[in-house]
C-alpha cells in the first residue's frame, strides 16, 4: 500500500519525533502522519470538506512501508477492545490508546480506516470513540519502516 504525507517534500529521519501519549487527546504526540493514497476519505479530502487548508501535491511525498512492518489496522470499534489504553483526563466516552505500550509491543504503525466503520449508533462509531482522528490515516511510530516511494 502507498501512502502520502502533506506538509513536506521529503522525509528526514533526524526530524522524527518519538511517540508519546497525549493526556488530553486520542492521538499521540510525535510520529509521522499520512493517508493511504487510495483512501475513501483521506487527509486531503477531509481538509477540502472542512476548508481546513490546501493539500498541495508540490508540498508532499509518497511512501510505502517495509514488508516486515508490524501495522495495527483498525476498521471498527471492536478492533479497539484488546488494545492497551490510557485513562484520558476528560469526562467523555472517548478511547485513548496507549501508544507507548503499543511501541513496547513492537507495533510500528497504526492505520485507522474510518470509512470501513459500519456502526449504526453515532456514539459507537470509530469517529466518536477516537475523536480527533478525522479521516483514513496512518501514524508511523517507527521511522525505520518508511521507504520513500517517490518525490512528487
Amino acid at each position: 500500500m502507498s501512502y502520502i504525507h502533506y506538509g513536506s517534500t521529503n522525509f528526514n529521519k533526524q526530524l522524527f519525533t518519538p511517540i508519546k501519549n497525549h493526556e488530553f487527546l486520542s492521538k499521540p504526540k510525535g510520529g509521522l502522519w499520512g493517508s493511504p493514497i487510495e483512501a475513501n476519505f483521506g487527509w486531503k479530502e477531509w481538509c477540502e470538506a472542512e476548508n481546513f487548508r490546501a493539500c498541495n501535491i508540490e508540498n508532499s511525498f509518497k511512501f510505502i512501508l517495509k514488508a516486515d512492518a508490524n501495522i495495527l489496522v483498525i476498521n471498527s470499534v471492536s478492533d479497539l477492545d484488546p488494545l492497551p489504553k490510557i485513562k484520558p483526563n476528560f469526562p467523555v466516552n472517548w478511547i485513548c490508546l496507549d501508544f507507548e505500550k503499543l511501541i513496547e509491543m513492537r507495533t510500528d504503525a497504526v492505520q485507522l480506516n474510518l470509512s470501513n466503520d459500519t456502526s449504526n449508533s453515532w456514539s459507537e462509531t470509530l469517529y466518536f470513540k477516537l475523536y480527533g482522528w478525522d479521516c483514513d490515516s496512518i501514524i508511523i511510530m517507527n521511522p525505520d519502516i518508511i521507504q520513500i516511494k517517490e518525490r512528487i
